[in-house]
């Protein structure tokens, strides 16, 4: 007697083949995607060490850095886990392939001696007919009824077939397909891909963006902040309350410093170009753009009255004297906005005086002139998230064929009808069989009618 093969009988490429092909497999990558990507998600990606230590301890954010949590969707582990996932998923597909297409394409009438599985069986005897008379009545029946039949005869007796949605066989195969491709899409994205951020304040314009990893990525192209406007809710009286309501970015791409797009965006409407997209992320103050002020001189005459002036602009004022704004600031060692201003007299030495728009040190002395500070224009700056991700297109179509999949899957099956017309001294038999891929419950009803519609047929 020969002994049953055995795991260790078998050589260790067919052990490997069966491992790759394994349901187990397939479950436990699964699981551990799903696991590592709650890290993913709890634990903030691409911060400074000290930000994690701040959070989490030193123990801790040494541990996030030995694992690369801090950047894990790019970690060597995770792309493992992913490739182990495609691996998987084709030899799964490679396996079992050939046994759905020889199913799909099984147009044997004779299920007889082929341990063809009829999970639902019916059967009739007739007297006083004949073979012939018999035959052609099934044969019309399930034309009616089912389908156009395949016939076949073996040992005098008469097979019908009759398939219909062979082609469903393919659903779960398509799901592979896209689970292939979402794993495919990944994968590329974090080998081509970039994810960095970047802040442009109004009016200036920025080529490279700082990346997670800490590099510097240059983009190819210039994008300028042209604007930035930020509302705000308002109160019962129409008043804003400081909660932002919205916020958006006029944005120029430059090319060889001629602009060739522009786009305002917002909170989920980004820009894109060249593949790149720039999703509006965040906001603050760049500082001053310029000022308003009002000068006395020295008998406390006005000189100048409210006088909006930009960053480095001049005023002239009595017998030659020129003011100059050097800078401004939206908040100067954290007393608020002020600005720097100095006095370039005809004769004497000049001087400089830093003024507040707090009202309570918004008038300073400047030689022998007084300046007033109305109000600091503050510049904007624009927080944008840069993103590059050329796997998207991959993970699209994914999610297109998993749509498919499921649907096919979920709500369609391969059924096959087959009927026997034998004769004996007895009279002669119908015989009806069949199955389905899936959806048993369903195809049982149906079988169900269908006898009952037979029975009616063939007892007349």
């Amino acid at each position: 007697m020969s002994s049953k093969p055995n795991k260790e009988n078998r050589g260790i490429g067919v052990r490997l083949y069966d491992f790759l092909s394994s349901i187990k497999l397939t479950i436990w990558v699964l699981i551990g995607l799903a696991v590592t990507s709650i890290f993913g998600t709890v634990i903030q990606q691409g911060k400074g060490n000290a930000e994690y230590v701040g959070e989490y301890g030193e123990a801790a954010a040494s541990l996030i850095r030995w694992f690369q949590l801090d950047d894990m969707y790019h970690s060597w582990w995770f792309v493992l886990l992913l490739s182990v996932l495609l691996v998987n998923i084709t030899v799964c597909s490679i396996k079992r392939l050939p046994r759905a297409v020889q199913l799909m394409r099984d147009r044997e009438p004779v299920f007889e001696g082929r341990g063809a599985a009829l999970h639902e069986k019916w059967q009739l005897r007739r007297k006083g007919t004949d073979l012939t008379a018999t035959v052609s009545a099934v044969e019309s029946f399930l034309g009616e009824h089912v389908g156009k039949p395949l016939r076949g005869e073996q040992d005098g007796k008469v097979f019908f077939l009759v398939s219909k949605g062979g082609w469903t066989r393919m659903g779960v195969y398509i799901t592979h397909c896209s689970l292939f491709l979402f794993a495919l899409g990944a994968l590329i994205g974090g080998w081509t891909g970039f994810k960095g951020f970047v802040n442009i304040p109004e009016g200036e314009s920025i080529s490279q963006v700082r990346i997670r990893d800490g590099g510097v990525k240059d983009l190819g192209f210039e994008v300028r902040c042209d604007k930035f406007t930020l509302e705000y809710y308002l109160d019962a009286n129409g008043r804003p309350t400081g909660r932002p309501k919205d916020y958006k970015s006029e944005l120029a791409v430059l090319e060889n410093g001629r602009v060739v797009a522009t786009k305002t965006i917002e909170v989920n409407h980004p820009l894109i170009h060249n593949g790149i997209y720039f999703y509006q992320s965040s906001y603050g103050q760049a500082g001053g753009k310029g000022a308003s002020l009002t000068v006395f001189g020295p008998r406390r005459n006005l000189v100048v009255n409210q006088q909006r002036m930009a960053n480095g602009g001049r005023i002239p004022l009595e017998n030659g004297d020129m003011l100059l704004l050097r800078n401004t600031t939206g908040d100067f060692r954290g007393m608020g906005p002020a600005a720097e201003v100095a006095l370039e007299p005809v004769q004497g030495q000049g001087a400089t005086v830093v003024v507040f728009e707090n009202p309570q040190s918004n008038q300073r002395p400047l030689g022998a002139y007084t300046v007033r500070l109305n109000k600091v224009d503050s510049a904007m700056y624009t927080g944008l998230q840069v993103a590059k991700d050329p796997g998207v297109p991959v993970v699209w179509a994914g999610c297109i064929l998993i749509t498919l999949g499921c649907l096919v899957a979920f709500f369609l099956s391969h059924r096959r009808v087959w009927a026997r017309v034998s004769a004996d001294d007895k009279g002669i038999e119908v015989f009806f069989g069949g199955n389905a891929s899936r959806n048993r419950i369903s195809f049982e009803r149906w079988f169900a009618d269908l006898c009952e519609s037979a029975q009616e047929t063939f007892e007349k």
